[in-house]
């Protein structure tokens, strides 16, 4: 089984606990208005790569993964999901915390079967609103929002990701849908925000693609705003 992988980032330590082998799956089924990886997202550059080579990979710097483990990111990494579900398994044998920073955009069989091998999952919520959603990514919400409740009604280690976009996903009314979705689920996730920024611009224009959100970047005090927004109305694990 191989898969294809555009790039490593060896020693990420943002994308889940500890220091971490981040590997980026190509292929992704939304259009993001604002994707910062669209040479990953929307090319099929990249090798193919096995499971072994990718375990290989991380073992050559394994001692700095001590409380680490790897992470499939993208693009979506379940555009490829039968590839990370053999990953998965294979470093479950070796002890290895796999984690999974996905938009949840495959079909439910995968995400069942990943289950008992992912250890971490990392879900992006682009919009609550669904014409916000629409408008933000060309995708419906509604499939995304009902797994992330299936999967959390199993009780899977989860952090919600959500991007601060300045006048779009900050809203008042925006933010209290997030924290009644959040609140309605049946064991309260962390969440991570995210600030909206515009390094992805020049990919787009090396691709030879007009960047399609133009707007305002994400300040820490949109970002501020946003926590204590949540807080205020009741929802504490929320962090930037």
């Amino acid at each position: 089984m191989k898969g294809l992988v555009h790039s490593f980032e060896p020693f990420g330590t943002v994308d889940g606990p500890g220091i971490r082998l981040v590997t980026f799956l190509t292929g992704c089924p939304m259009q993001c208005s604002f994707c910062h990886n669209p040479e990953i997202a929307w090319t099929s550059d990249g090798s193919w790569l096995t499971p072994d080579d990718i375990l290989a990979e991380f073992n050559k710097n394994r001692n700095f993964y001590t409380n680490g483990g790897i992470t499939f990111s993208g693009g979506e990494p379940l555009r490829q999901a039968e590839f990370v579900y053999e990953c998965a398994k294979r470093f479950k044998k070796e002890r290895v915390h796999t984690a999974l920073d996905t938009s949840l955009s495959c079909s439910e069989q995968w995400i069942r079967r990943l289950e008992e091998f992912v250890d971490l999952w990392m879900i992006s919520i682009k919009a609550i609103t669904p014409s916000l959603h629409q408008q933000l990514t060309a995708r419906d919400n509604t499939r995304i929002l009902k797994r992330i409740r299936d999967l959390n009604s199993r009780g899977v280690e989860m952090v919600i990701r959500y991007v601060i976009i300045p006048g779009l996903t900050d809203t008042n009314e925006e933010l209290t849908k997030l924290g009644e979705f959040l609140d309605s689920l049946p064991h309260t996730p962390s969440v991570e925000l995210l600030a909206y920024h515009t390094m992805g611009r020049v990919k787009w224009e090396n691709m030879g693609l007009d960047y399609k959100l133009e707007h305002r970047e994400a300040t820490a005090h949109d970002i501020n705003r946003a926590v204590e927004f949540l807080k205020k109305i009741g929802f504490q694990d929320v962090a930037a």
